[in-house]
């Protein structure tokens, strides 16, 4: 019975309500989308592998094992004999690099900033998600407002096919405006089932996003009217949110490419203990040297590298001075149309619908009474149902604006 419900619902485009169903709040189903969204798994193990190589960054290179013969014959009686020429030796050792420990600092400040741009590429991907998640739901809220004012309508779409059936029976019409009157009946049943075909759409969408039913019934919309952060504070954090996440990270990773850079310019050094074992009736040896890097010339070694690390740090730096730009102007954008689009949906809710409403019923009423045309009823009505349509129109995208800012923070979002 259940299934049979959902398979309504989605061939309908309405949801069925069923017993113990939970209406799906916006803050809902955002929470389950960052539950459950692939694409945030993957992110969130790209951070536990930078994160598991901040372990072994800076440590000291693995010791070498040296196993060898040296001076040994390869001609005459002892040739190829480890033990019958007194200079031959078996030897065994160990060899151990010992970077410097800045060079090694530097290694762990690096591993550090790349775990840094995993996690806040991480949180950017969470705010993308919650405001697709919440793009979704808001636009099948909307379509479904919209169906709701929409079948409020019908009633008065019938009556006005009623009256003009009884003006042609009455002689006051023709059959002409009959037709006429039915052919508006037709398109409005055209726009309902356009706007239940909207609601599958936008029920498949948000099912995209969340693993419980997305055909559930849905809570109320939140208003839209407030944002949980000003729009000073919005503006003068914008740095800090959403693709701008990563570039702190970014720079201090590149920071750190330039210092190990200049840090190859100073020596590294290493040491070797070997045992050497000799013929038997001869003394066995140790010996203990050491290697230093002589970086001899750096102008045409080690000082390239220095200036290409410095090029890529300018470049991430011009990258998001860029980036900040186009993102505030982004901010700004969104800000001012949140707000154009509040004072125009109050002035359509204060004026427009309720005058097209009236002017509709007046229309009608006209008519009916041998007053009017037909003419001017249907394009009172017309213009009452477009109305209504902008309405919901302009709802949906103040509503997605609101999601663009209501989740433009990693503070705003409970990770």
């Amino acid at each position: 019975m259940r299934w049979s419900g959902y398979l309504m619902s989605f061939l309908l485009g309405v949801p069925v309500a069923h017993a113990g169903d939970v209406p799906l709040s916006l803050e809902s189903a955002v929470e389950q989308a960052l539950r459950s969204a692939p694409q945030l798994d993957a992110r969130a193990e790209g951070a536990d592998a930078a994160r598991s190589l901040t372990v072994s960054a800076g440590r000291l290179p693995d010791p070498q094992l040296i196993l060898g013969v040296d001076n040994l014959p390869v001609s005459g009686p002892d040739a190829l004999s480890a033990t019958r020429d007194a200079m031959t030796m078996r030897k065994v050792g160990l060899m151990q690099e010992f970077p410097s420990a800045r060079k090694r600092r530097l290694q762990r400040e690096r591993a550090e900033a790349e775990a840094g741009v995993a996690d806040a590429e991480l949180q950017q991907s969470r705010l993308e998600v919650a405001r697709d998640v919440a793009a979704a739901w808001i636009r099948r809220a909307t379509a479904e407002v919209s169906l709701r004012e929409l079948m409020a309508l019908e009633p008065e779409v019938a009556l006005q096919a009623d009256t003009v059936r009884a003006a042609v029976a009455s002689g006051r019409s023709t059959t002409a405006e009959a037709l006429a009157a039915d052919t508006e009946v037709g398109q409005f049943a055209n726009r309902i089932l356009q706007m239940r075909s909207e609601i599958r759409k936008a029920t498949l969408d948000l099912g995209r996003w969340i693993d419980v039913d997305p055909s559930q019934p849905l809570a109320a919309m939140p208003s839209f009217d407030e944002l949980p952060t000003p729009a000073a504070a919005l503006l003068a954090s914008a740095d800090q949110q959403g693709p701008m996440l990563p570039y702190e990270s970014r720079m201090a990773a590149a920071r750190a490419e330039v210092d190990l850079a200049d840090a190859e310019r100073r020596p590294d050094w290493s040491a070797e203990l070997v045992f050497a074992k000799r013929a038997p009736d001869l003394s066995n040896m140790v010996m203990l040297q050491f290697r230093v890097g002589l970086p001899l010339f750096t102008r045409h070694r080690q000082d390239p590298v220095v200036s290409a690390r410095h090029a890529d740090l300018r470049r991430l730096e011009a990258e998001r001075a860029t980036a900040l730009r186009a993102y505030t102007t982004e901010l700004k954008q969104m800000l001012a149309d949140w707000e154009l689009l509040g004072s125009q949906i109050r002035r359509y809710e204060r004026d427009l619908l309720p005058l097209a409403r009236e002017r509709s019923r007046a229309a009608l009423a006209a008519y009916g009474a041998g007053r009017g045309e037909l003419r001017a009823v249907l394009e009172a009505r017309r213009q009452e149902i477009e109305f209504v349509l902008d309405h919901a129109r302009l709802q949906g995208e103040r509503g997605r604006d609101w999601a663009f800012l209501r989740f433009a923070s990693p503070l705003q979002v409970r990770f």
